[in-house]
């Protein structure tokens, strides 16, 4: 449950006890009850991981430090689950995976409007992220030089999405009630303007298998 509470903080830096449990409840596999989570928020208070401002936790500077190792711990599963799996992987290094990335990204650029595919809005380039629709990890060869495989998403809106609180089906936006706590102003059910019919069976198996309908 550690890890739980401190990766809560990814998708906002202040969380009331029950944003907390909400996280951990979608996550966890087991039961969780809030006398737990308060009684391990306060291990965490103690040794100067979290505190106490208002009505909600925020992560001290050391907080800060572990969320960011854990960060570079569950990236780093992933590039040994996909060297591992993935046998095509096996003939490329670190520097060609970037450079196709980048040809990815020089595709959206010179072929995309400049705006986030799920929000709408127009952004500058360093606002938008060349965003995988399908978890780049599990992709094989083809998938993973397939120019539809991405769409410009804002940062915001790409981590809504890697964690299955936003998805697109048919064309059309999927808010996770997850969300209907947060003063987030997504317009579910809007059709998306910027929509391409070439990515649709990434769309549908982000909506089949990682958007959180609960």
């Amino acid at each position: 449950m550690k890890d739980y509470i401190i990766n809560s903080f990814i998708l906002q830096d202040k969380n009331s006890l029950i944003d907390i449990y909400n996280y951990i409840k979608l996550r966890y596999e087991n039961p969780v009850e809030i006398h737990e989570i308060k009684t391990k928020l306060a291990h965490f208070k103690k040794h100067n991981i979290i505190f106490f401002n208002n009505t909600n936790f925020e992560l001290t500077q050391e907080g800060s430090v572990i969320l960011n190792d854990h960060k570079y711990y569950y990236s780093n599963i992933i590039i040994r689950f996909y060297k591992k799996y993935n046998k095509n992987h096996r003939k490329y290094e670190l520097r060609e995976i970037r450079k196709e990335q980048q040809q990815l990204r020089n595709y959206l650029i010179a072929n995309k409007p400049h705006a986030c595919i799920i929000c709408d809005k127009t952004l500058p380039l360093c606002l938008l992220e060349t965003a995988h629709l399908k978890p780049r990890c599990i992709l094989n060869y083809n998938e993973k030089n397939d120019k539809n495989i991405v769409e410009f998403m804002c940062r915001y809106c790409h981590n809504l999405y890697d964690n299955g609180l936003l998805s697109v089906h048919n064309g059309v936006l999927y808010v996770s009630p997850v969300l209907n706590n947060y003063d987030l102003h997504y317009n579910e059910h809007k059709q998306i303007t910027y929509y391409n019919s070439y990515n649709t069976k990434y769309f549908t198996f982000h909506y089949n298998y990682i958007y959180n309908r609960r």
